[in-house]
């Protein structure tokens, strides 16, 4: 009982984690395209701008499960 309380917590505590990263990844990343790319993928459609910020979330899950184990 205890065991899966302790592992569910350590699962909460790494998935706050990866949402500050995720939010500082995007905010870095806004900060060095010139336009705002949220505005550019919602309303025009910019599937390339949204391709490459799916790859820096996927990346920075990757980074962040190969950490945990």
């Amino acid at each position: 009982m205890w065991k899966v309380l302790t592992n569910a917590i350590e699962m909460l505590i790494y998935a706050a984690i990866y949402i500050i990263f995720a939010l500082v990844a995007v905010k870095i990343v806004g900060a060095t395209f010139t336009t705002e790319f949220e505005k550019k993928i919602s309303d025009e459609n910019n599937i390339a701008l949204a391709l490459v910020c799916a790859s820096l979330f996927m990346g920075l899950a990757i980074l962040l499960a190969s950490i945990v184990k």
